[in-house]
């Protein structure tokens, strides 16, 4: 038996055993709040029961983090609490890297390595106990984890599962697994965290002002500040290595760094040394860092999505959420009382949280590994939330087209080679069609569009041995240099980036057809630039994609590779308001020939789709109503459903022929009106009116019109009801309404209609604010009445 160090979820241990035994449906969502220790004690109280009792089971015990920085840190806690090296009791697996044995009874795994156990053994066997750390991350891993454990669960009686988190939705995880699983929640503790507010200072200029307070008994501090990634992270690092003093020890933590790195900033700092520590989110949750005294809050997170208009995935940065503040914050007060430097104003708007990344970034991973799960239709997997349907549709059609899936959506052997080497499939496409002989002319490709193409040499190195030999363990799916000249090797992984310039040469901006059907513009403009190119890192944009990185092709080479991948499209466009009907010959939405057709009155709806997938959401007709209407469905969607909005737009562009097709039946003109009963239709109209009104009787029954106002970005939208009213007409009210469970704002006017006052808190506003506006309208109008406890009737 192990010495459980005291934490506050020790004394809880035995009750979370019990439950979990207990459980008939042999799982257990446990709740633990920041600092409890349900990642250091929880582990050791499983091995103790389920490794070491004679009369209970005697299988292993699987836990996973959601990052390989994070296995490592709690690994190596474990193995410490053991009294031991890692590797013994307790091991760990992560990419390029196995570290357990044959005594091995607790291995700390990655999601993603758990994905890929499930996958070669479905039942999981020789593991009784399986424990999903920090569920609250939600990468699309951790749903697919889920959704495959939910089906071995079945089939297994033996098989045990925990789900434990500082904060999730635990109902809504409840009702996925069904009502035979054990819920219970656990106390933290944590010390408070001052909160101060500068969004004057720079990030150098927070950290030297933080090294000036020394802590209560202590001489020296640690400071953990958060920066957006690792560009950031270095642009800081220089600028303090010029200014702080020479005996502060500046570290950096980043999913990039060598292990001995992150092993160094998880070790505690030396007596009477400062420490500066930067980092990426890395460290808001699944990660301890020890000792620290402040943290520093950008107040920024780079964030994946996809543009589901044009296949896009993109890393934005954007503005944190309301979780994540407080999430980093909580890190300055684990071990003592600290201090947040939030380096933004308070009022500034915020999402509470961000959607799962299963609604917001790339599938293609996640559809080949469910086609290797046997699963070829979207509706047949039972996920915690459903992926877009489009976002699955694209993936599975750059699948098929990389030849890793066939038209029927199951995998193909050369779909089953690449799960192997644990890449993106476009990456595993051009490892594939390079194999063995010319592995060493791809080395530099797989470096710059890999997750270590900011590693140090060794990672990197190590990375490529991993990857060299996997391949020699395949079969040779290598394509003949005579077939593919080596120069096209990218197009295996990047077909649909595939783009010619259509601008001329010696233009001020060097623009790009892509194959995807997306407009390209160079990040840095080239005059006379490569007539074609690859397109291997983009942004979607709104006119135009920015092409930030790209390799060239020959006019030769492309020609070669065009040869048998060309097929006849019929598409009708607009013209000077009237529809050309053409037959092109193309290669996705290039077109490499064309001949023009007769058109005819079927043809509008044709052409209304293809200036919307050409030209976006803003090619159609939308009034102010429609523009009303859909900012309401985004409201609803956001606060009632709990979606992400940031890309409404994008998804209704890509869907358009599903939602407008059955409303152009017989018209010959696509009307503000036809456009918004077809959305109206779509976007359940009828519901969104229940939920999101456009008038709302207040307590006092009089009418007020809603108005729905957006502030933020559109990756950070974020949406405001708001009344503006006279403010006699809320006399008699005294809580502030609400819709959909947020606030309204009130704009309060004088009965001149001019402004008076804007509050979320009515109740608190007739008490502090209210008497000082009170003595100076009663100056202005001393005829009207002025008490707010009385309702004016004839207002």
């Amino acid at each position: 038996m192990h010495e459980y160090p005291s934490f506050p979820i020790t004394p809880y241990l035995s009750e979370i055993i019990s439950d979990l035994k207990s459980s008939k449906g042999h799982t257990l969502i446990l709740s633990a709040e920041t600092a409890a220790g349900k990642s250091t004690v929880l582990p050791l109280a499983l091995m103790d029961t389920f490794t070491e009792d004679e009369n209970s089971l005697s299988g292993k015990i699987l836990m996973t983090e959601p990052r390989r920085i994070a296995v490592l840190g709690v690994a190596n806690r474990l193995a410490y609490l053991c009294n031991e090296e890692v590797g013994q009791s307790v091991g760990y697996k992560i990419h390029l890297e196995n570290k357990t044995g044959q005594n091995t009874k607790l291995e700390v795994v990655t999601e993603a390595i758990l994905v890929r156990m499930l996958q070669s053994d479905p039942f999981l066997e020789g593991y009784n106990v399986v424990v999903l750390d920090e569920f609250h991350e939600r990468s699309v891993n951790t749903d697919m984890a889920l959704a495959f454990l939910k089906e071995t669960l079945e089939a297994r009686d033996d098989l045990f599962v925990i789900i434990m988190s500082a904060t999730m939705d635990m109902e809504k995880l409840k009702d996925y697994l069904g009502n035979n699983v054990s819920v219970k929640k656990v106390p933290g503790s944590s010390f408070p965290v001052e909160v101060i507010y500068d969004p004057k200072s720079s990030v150098e200029e927070a950290v030297l002002n933080e090294l000036k307070i020394k802590t209560q008994g202590n001489d020296s501090r640690s400071i953990l500040v958060f920066l957006p990634g690792i560009s950031s992270i270095r642009k800081v690092e220089q600028n303090l290595k010029e200014v702080l003093p020479s005996d502060t020890e500046l570290l950096i933590l980043h999913s990039s760094i060598t292990i001995d790195e992150q092993k160094k900033v998880l070790s505690p700092q030396a007596c009477g040394t400062d420490r500066v520590i930067l980092s990426s989110s890395i460290a808001e949750t699944s990660l301890t860092v020890p000792g620290i005294t402040s943290v520093i809050d950008s107040g920024l997170a780079r964030v994946n999505r996809i543009n589901t208009a044009t296949g896009m995935t993109n890393l934005f940065t954007e503005t944190e959420t309301e979780f994540s503040a407080e999430q980093r914050k909580g890190r300055a007060g684990r071990v003592q009382k600290g201090r947040c430097i939030r380096l933004w104003n308070s009022i500034e708007p915020r999402i509470k949280n961000m959607s799962p990344e299963i609604l917001r970034t790339d599938l293609s991973s996640l559809v080949l590994e469910c086609s290797e799960h046997g699963i070829t239709d979207l509706s047949k997997m039972d996920f915690l939330d459903k992926p877009n349907a489009s976002s699955w549709n694209q993936a599975l059609s750059l699948l098929k087209t990389l030849g890793l899936i066939n038209t029927d959506g199951s995998i193909t052997a050369r779909g089953r080679a690449s799960l192997t080497f644990a890449l993106d499939p476009r990456l595993s496409g051009i490892v594939l069609s390079a194999g063995l002989k010319r592995f060493s002319q791809i080395k530099s490709l797989l470096i710059k569009y890999s997750q270590y193409a900011q590693s140090s040499k060794e990672i990197q190195n190590r990375f490529l041995n991993e990857i060299e030999s996997r391949l020699s363990k395949c079969p040779d799916f290598s394509l003949d240099e005579k077939t593919l000249p080596s120069q096209l090797l990218i197009l295996e992984g990047f077909p649909d980036r595939l783009a010619r310039r259509i601008s001329e040469p010696g233009d001020e901006k060097s623009i790009y057809q892509l194959a995807s059907g997306r407009k390209g513009v160079l990040k840095n403009p080239v005059n006379n630039g490569p007539q074609w190119i690859v397109a291997t890192d983009t942004m979607a944009g709104t006119s135009y994609a920015t092409i930030f990185e790209y390799e060239s092709i020959e006019n030769s080479l492309v020609e070669e590779f065009l040869k048998n991948r060309l097929e006849k499209k019929t598409v009708c466009i607009f013209e000077d308001g009237k529809i050309l009907k053409f037959e092109n010959l193309c290669f996705g939405q290039l077109v490499i020939a064309s001949k023009k057709l007769v058109s005819g009155k079927d043809d509008l709806l044709n052409a209304w789709i293809n200036e919307v997938e050409t030209k976006g959401f803003v090619a159609l007709p939308v009034d102010d109503k429609i523009k009303k209407f859909i900012l309401r469905v985004k409201f609803y969607r956001q606060n009632v459903k709990g979606e992400s909005i940031a890309d409404f737009e994008s998804k209704l562009t890509y869907e358009v022929k599903e939602w407008l097709s059955p409303f152009m039946q017989g018209v010959s003109k696509l009307t503000p009106e036809i456009l918004y009963n077809a959305l109206y239709w779509y976007l359940e109209g009828s519901a969104v009116d229940e939920k999101v009104p456009e008038l709302l009787i207040l307590p006092n029954k009089t009418k007020a019109k809603v108005k729905y106002e957006v502030s933020g970005s559109d990756e950070n939208m974020v949406i405001k009801p708001v009344i503006e009213i006279i403010i006699q007409r809320i006399f008699g009210c005294f809580t502030t309404p609400e819709i959909c469970g947020k606030k309204v704002l009130l704009k309060l006017l004088s009965p001149a209609s001019r402004p008076l006052q804007i509050t979320e808190d009515l109740d608190n506003f007739w008490v502090t604010t209210w008497p000082d506006i009170c003595k100076e309208m009663k100056g202005r109008y001393p005829k009207h009445n002025w008490d707010y406890r009385l309702v004016e009737q004839d207002t």
